[in-house]
């Protein structure tokens, strides 16, 4: 998984219907409340919008959370993948509701790119395209890139000045009738085959696949850590500055190199990583399951990079120690150098399900901390978690705090806390263990259980 994320990215919001958990039209956004008034250098300006650069979810296990995650890997696959051929929608839908069954998934999401913000939908059904649309966010108005609606016969529209020669505004007619299958999307279409004909088509085609930097608890091991570390000075400083404050035992941390042959990889693998010099490869680590080392061809060499800690004595010498000897909590706060290193320096979006995932509560709250405390961070994170800690007035703003809960229907719901009125000393804290917002488990009588 690359560590570059694409510059002047930002997540406005994301709407999603019969998806999942999800049963009716539900919004997650990042959009400020004016009930907040402090942390305001968490805001950036996109435009004519505001924006948050925090964003927590809380919820009961099942509550989903992580379905509103899956939604975005989905929509990232699906416009990847340019056509909905072989997607089984039926399974995808809200299962608790025969009627929904029967309707179109729904998907919509609103990002800031390139000083523009944009507004992509589309309705998906079992092998068609429904409708589908890209607009271009205005201070008064919304302006059209390009409509499609694809229930029977298929229409499609562009706006205003979408071709360079007018004689090309008769494309459409072509598409609908010839090029584009009711079952692929307009956008990827146009953005793989024509992407000179607009920028603003590939930009957003571009962001959705690029823009949006996604974590889930499976994907930490394809980060190319080892290599970004030694390429980065200012990454290793970073991870440098965490690891004494966070106790983990570690001194120092070095990137060892060393020479591959070629005879100790499948050649093909070789052959695709000297076709693409100075790029890092995951590689299995010899010590340790859980991190991997990386490889990448310099100087006409095969050269594996992996992570030495050191330890350091009562003496006050400093020791070698196995990657393989340090604890699940100390990877993942290494795992997630890269990222803090990202949000701190570059304009990206970084998702990330379950925070917690391996880590104490301290090094969570340290983390979270450290990127709230930050005025000149410039890049957004959104992340799901049950850590109550976090829950402090002086680490998230009440808007910048989501609530994940099932109502009777098993439905997931969203709102944020700043939907609640909260007194000023009030602990947040507090209120949502007592269950006051919502979002947690409510548990039966333990003794009506014979516990």
């Amino acid at each position: 998984m690359p560590l570059i994320i694409n510059a002047s990215s930002m997540l406005l919001r994301f709407v999603i219907k019969n998806f999942y958990s999800f049963k009716e039209q539900s919004e997650f956004n990042l959009f400020p409340s004016s009930k907040a008034t402090y942390n305001t250098h968490h805001i950036n300006s996109c435009g004519h919008a505001e924006v948050l650069r925090f964003s927590s979810i809380y919820g009961a296990n099942g509550a989903g959370k992580s379905n509103l995650i899956k939604a975005l890997i989905d929509l990232q696959g699906i416009v990847a993948q340019g056509h909905i051929s072989g997607l089984i929608l039926n399974t995808y839908k809200f299962q608790l509701a025969k009627e929904k069954l029967d309707e179109p998934v729904s998907l919509a999401i609103e990002f800031y790119s390139h000083n523009t913000i944009y507004y992509y939908s589309i309705d998906l059904d079992t092998d068609q395209v429904i409708n589908e649309a890209l607009y271009i966010s205005e201070k008064n108005k919304d302006r059209l890139v390009f409509e499609r609606h694809g229930n029977g016969s298929q229409s499609i529209s562009f706006g205003k000045g979408l071709f360079k020669d007018k004689k090309d505004a008769l494309f459409s007619s072509v598409l609908e009738e010839r090029l584009l299958n009711k079952d692929a999307l307009l956008l990827s279409f146009m953005a793989v085959n024509y992407p000179e004909e607009n920028l603003d088509i590939k930009q957003a085609y571009d962001w959705i696949l690029n823009g949006l930097f996604i974590i889930r608890s499976d994907s930490m091991k394809n980060l190319t850590i080892p290599h970004a570390l030694d390429t980065n000075p200012e990454m290793m400083n970073l991870l440098m500055s965490l690891l004494p404050g966070m106790k983990t035992g570690i001194s120092s941390m070095a990137v060892v190199p060393t020479v591959v042959n070629d005879d100790m990889i499948d050649p093909r693998l070789a052959n695709s990583i000297k076709s693409t010099p100075g790029r890092a490869w995951t590689f299995p680590s010899r010590t340790d399951s859980r991190i991997n080392d990386t490889i990448v061809y310099e100087n006409e060499r095969l050269i594996r990079k992996e992570l030495q800690p050191y330890h350091r004595l009562d003496d006050g010498t400093e020791i070698k120690m196995p990657i393989s000897f340090e604890s699940d909590g100390t990877i993942r706060l290494i795992e997630y150098v890269p990222v803090i290193y990202l949000i701190l320096n570059q304009e990206c979006t970084v998702i990330i399900d379950e925070i917690e995932r391996s880590l104490h509560p301290i090094l969570v709250k340290g983390i979270i901390s450290k990127l709230s405390e930050s005025k000149t961070a410039k890049g957004q994170i959104v992340f799901t978690t049950h850590e109550s800690c976090l829950l402090d007035k002086e680490i998230l703003r009440p808007d910048e705090i989501w609530f994940a809960q099932k109502d009777e229907d098993q439905a997931t719901q969203l709102y944020p806390l700043s939907d609640f009125n909260i007194h000023k000393t009030a602990s947040i804290e507090n209120g949502y263990l007592n269950g006051r917002y919502g979002g947690i488990p409510f548990l039966s009588n333990l003794k009506d259980l014979h516990w």
